[in-house]
């Protein structure tokens, strides 16, 4: 049984409109002051699961970590400071 028409066109608007989403909440931290940037934790070990681990691990590492994230293949915990003027 070939799909309808219109299926096709309610799944291609779908996709689209979940593109913007995401679009849309990435774009989310740009105007901000100053931009977060990532370094490879010196502390954290292993493949990185949980950003909420690899937050308390960056905040526990130093006082100038904003947060931290899971990120890459395999995933590694990267700590968050804010960029230098």
């Amino acid at each position: 049984m070939e799909p309808s028409r219109r299926n096709t066109n309610l799944s291609a608007t779908t996709v689209v409109i979940l593109l913007l989403v995401v679009v849309a909440a990435e774009m989310g931290s740009v105007g901000a002051k100053r931009a977060a940037c990532s370094h490879l934790s010196g502390r954290f070990s292993g493949v990185c699961i949980l950003d909420e681990q690899c937050e308390i691990n960056c905040q526990i590492e130093s006082a100038d970590n904003i947060g931290g994230a899971c990120d890459g293949f395999p995933s590694r915990c990267y700590c968050q400071t804010q960029c230098p003027p």
